[in-house]
């Protein structure tokens, strides 16, 4: 059902009634009460009255609401365009959220969008995240420096599922070295404000926060040749600064081929009282790539992760990373050793 404002309406859910007074994308609007008060749903969560007639066959208390509601209707626009248009290029994919209503932070509806400031083009979808289930509800397909609005959200609305979850593909038109899909969980209220981690950007936009998807310069293919020859230079001039001591020299070096890295964060990082959910598992997932660039490099045999039970997220984000490694097979660890929140890597 399609609605417009003027249209009288009533909430399925509950005993309040009012008048449409604007529409938002993604089948929502905002309804005013006779007590003056908005309301932001979506339209399946309300049935029409009746048409509001003309001024003079309204009651007193009709007239009323349809002042107050009397805003002109401008079509929906992006409204982050100039931030991509004046900020520097920085390789990276921005979430982009903007509180409705700065002035109260706590209960005002929250706008998500996708931004796009690098050289790529970027096919993407975005789903609600509700434990082992997802619920699509935007897809599309952004060039660079552009963005797009996904929808409009209440703070009790993002309560109600476990984030969002945006997959990514890249594509150039000139030559560029292939980056695999990536898959971001976003999560976010209106207490991310006050996060220094996060951009509040352009100056003056208190009410919009950019919070980073994908760098490309974080995320980036390992070089292995490249990352090998580095170390061959660094451990040339360490023993062209460190003679080589007279004495009896070993004819074997040993190596470590395996190794075990414990990815609690309290491991991690001293203090994470400060950091939300969402920052602890994207720290996580980049100490497990660094982990895992690391033993390529060193040409190990085996690494186990250790990442706990917990809800299973931080384990099921393992696993989808590991999808994207060439030559390696992974499963539990052993659990008579590690117990049951661990993964074992092997390569082959």
């Amino acid at each position: 059902m399609k609605f417009k404002p003027g249209d009288k309406v009533r909430f399925l859910n509950d005993a309040v009634e009012g008048v449409v007074s604007n529409i938002y994308s993604k089948e929502r609007v905002e309804v005013t009460d006779v007590h003056g008060f908005s309301h932001t749903t979506e339209e399946k969560y309300l049935v029409r009255i009746e048409f509001i007639p003309a001024d003079d066959e309204l009651d007193e208390e009709a007239q009323v609401v349809s002042k107050k509601v009397e805003v002109p209707v401008e079509k929906k626009q992006p409204v982050h365009s100039s931030f991509f248009k004046d900020m520097e290029e920085d390789q990276t994919i921005y979430a982009i959220v903007r509180l409705i209503n700065e002035d109260d932070p706590l209960t005002t509806d929250i706008e998500l969008s996708i931004g796009n400031n690098t050289t790529f083009s970027v096919s993407f979808t975005i789903a609600k995240k509700i434990d082992d289930l997802r619920f699509g509800i935007d897809h599309g397909f952004l060039k660079p420096k552009t963005d797009h609005s996904v929808g409009l959200y209440s703070q009790d609305e993002l309560h109600r599922f476990n984030g969002f979850e945006i997959q990514l593909l890249f594509f150039n038109d000139r030559e560029y070295r292939p980056r695999p899909p990536a898959v971001k969980i976003l999560s976010f209220n209106s207490s991310d404000f006050l996060n220094p981690d996060f951009k509040q950007y352009p100056k003056g936009y208190n009410n919009t926060l950019l919070m980073s998807l994908y760098n490309f310069s974080h995320n980036r293919d390992v070089d292995v040749k490249g990352l090998l020859e580095k170390f061959r230079e660094h451990n040339k001039e360490d023993d062209i600064r460190k003679p080589e001591k007279p004495g009896k020299k070993s004819a074997f070096t040993v190596l470590t081929r395996q190794k075990v890295v414990d990815l609690h964060i309290e491991e991690l990082v001293k203090d994470y009282a400060g950091m939300t959910n969402a920052q602890i598992i994207s720290y996580q997932l980049n100490y497990f790539n660094y982990e895992m660039d690391q033993a390529i490099l060193n040409k190990f045999h085996k690494i186990v992760f250790i990442h706990g039970v917990g809800q299973g997220i931080l384990k099921n984000a393992i696993k989808e990373e590991l999808k994207k490694y060439p030559g390696i097979n992974y499963s539990e660890a052993p659990q008579e050793k590690y117990g049951y929140g661990a993964t074992e890597v092997e390569f082959l």
